[in-house]
């Protein structure tokens, strides 16, 4: 086993260069001799690199500095011998390094930048955990950030996304979009904030939220409302969730309709499967569909629409037309 009995003050000399070939092969042998002596080297190493990456200039003349201290002794008939200046060139490198190890635990504990986590969700939706335990559910296309400190959680969003939260009144959980702010007081609920739309909407599940802007106090929702934030006029317009806008069912593919135009279903489970079904002519878009789908394939929808609205399926290319039957001759 290698003796190291001064290794900080050997590894502080290695570093900064004042290192004998004895010294550095002494190091050398320690450091290779495990893992542990290894992982402390490149801590020190680094510890070393955060020093120098911060520059503090001091018009300093060290060599006016010696000879003044040279000076002051003189008068007493005291001789610093070389090997004392080296000693202490080597506390002070010590020091150093115990200066960076305590600037380093600093800015990890308390850093300047919080650094954001990315979550995005491409072709198809995307449920996660977010660090503080709360659940995520992104819609396609759409994409959230999210970072903490100790006094709030913020999430950016473009696109829509559900969440559930993990709730927190020392650490409110915030939806930052621009100027507009959706904040948690114990909540599940769907945000959905399109690129290019003038609208943001909010849909409370359960719980509470404040639907408010940096400039107006806007207004609480509560379980089963809704709210829409113009973002031409600023103003917020609430309302009551209608069964038949499956705001949920691009994450649990449920939807329930009553009396809804065939346009606006197809419009809906065109959303949420990625397909693309079609209308042989503008009337059909009319006619009224009631009719509950609990996540089942896209062509046993398809086909249950058929059925019940008495249409032909037709599949060309790509797409799934529905069209009236054509009348016996």
């Amino acid at each position: 086993m290698v003796n190291m009995e001064n290794r900080d003050d050997l590894i502080a000399k290695v570093l900064s260069g004042d290192a004998s070939k004895e010294e550095i092969a002494l190091v050398e042998a320690w450091k290779n001799e495990s893992a542990e002596n290894n992982e402390y080297f490149e801590l020190s190493k680094k510890l070393f690199s955060v020093i120098n990456d911060v520059k503090i200039e001091y018009n300093v003349n060290t060599a006016a500095a010696w000879n003044k201290l040279d000076e002051r002794i003189s008068g007493e008939a005291k001789v610093i011998p070389l090997f004392k200046r080296t000693t202490l060139m080597r506390v002070a490198a010590s020091l150093l390094l115990l200066v960076a190890l305590g600037f380093l635990i600093k800015f990890i504990i308390n850093p300047k930048e919080v650094q954001s986590i990315q979550y995005a969700a491409l072709n198809k939706t995307v449920l996660d955990t977010l660090p503080d335990g709360s659940k995520v559910f992104i819609n396609k296309n759409s994409e959230i950030s999210y970072v903490a400190d100790k006094n709030v959680r913020r999430v950016k969003l473009k696109g829509e996304a559900f969440f559930e939260v993990v709730h927190n009144e020392k650490q409110p959980f915030e939806i930052v979009i621009n100027d507009v702010v959706i904040k948690d007081i114990g909540t599940a609920f769907n945000v959905k904030a399109l690129p290019g739309n003038n609208t943001i909407e909010v849909v409370v599940e359960s719980g509470e939220v404040q639907f408010y802007t940096t400039t107006d106090s806007g207004l609480n929702l509560t379980k089963g409302q809704k709210a829409i934030y113009n973002i031409t006029t600023k103003q917020f317009v609430k309302g009551v969730l209608e069964p038949a806008e499956n705001v949920a069912s691009y994450r649990s593919r449920i939807f329930s309709f009553s009396d809804t135009p065939l346009g606006e279903v197809i419009k809906q489970i065109n959303n949420v499967y990625d397909v693309n079904i079609d209308l042989d002519n503008e009337q059909l878009a009319n006619k009224e569909l009631s009719v509950e789908f609990n996540n089942e394939p896209v062509d046993v929808v398809i086909s249950i629409i058929a059925e019940t609205l008495d249409l032909e399926i037709e599949k060309r290319d790509s797409s799934v037309i529905l069209k009236s039957k054509t009348k016996a001759q």
